[in-house]
């Protein structure tokens, strides 16, 4: 029971895997890899024969797990750089977008100002338009 219920994920996981040949060849131009575990079609059994051809070679075993699992190590470290990478812009955006929200603030605080500034200066001309008719 617990074998199929591998079995159905296995291939339902490989289901939505499938990249079209397109998509694929894009990703094959945008970053061109000569790695067996980047082909679309990558066998693990065949990939696991090339590694340990005879039973001699599985004496090497210890190894070659070792040099994957560096290069899962490295694979992680690319991705834990890439996630905060993701995470600076994030919040390098919030931080541009407070300082933009501070600027127009002081913007209002300036057109309050020029226009305050200009009713005082629009009243005085009145005023003194009055005393002038008066004096006349």
């Amino acid at each position: 029971m617990m074998e199929e219920e591998e079995l159905e994920f296995v291939e339902e996981l490989e289901a939505v895997l499938q990249l079209t040949p397109e998509v694929q060849l894009a990703i094959e131009q945008v970053f061109p890899s000569q790695d067996p575990l980047d082909r679309a079609d990558f066998n693990a059994v065949e990939y696991i024969n090339t590694l340990f051809p005879t039973e001699q070679s599985l004496a090497n075993i210890d190894e070659v797990v070792n040099k994957i699992r560096l290069k899962i190590r490295r694979l992680d470290d690319n991705i834990r750089t890439v996630v905060r990478g993701q995470t600076n812009v994030g919040q390098d955006g919030r931080q541009a977008l407070e300082e933009a929200q501070k600027a127009i603030q002081q913007l209002f605080g300036k057109i309050k100002d020029i226009k305050d500034k200009a009713e005082k200066s629009e009243q005085m001309s009145h005023d003194q338009a009055k005393t002038i008719r008066r004096s006349c």
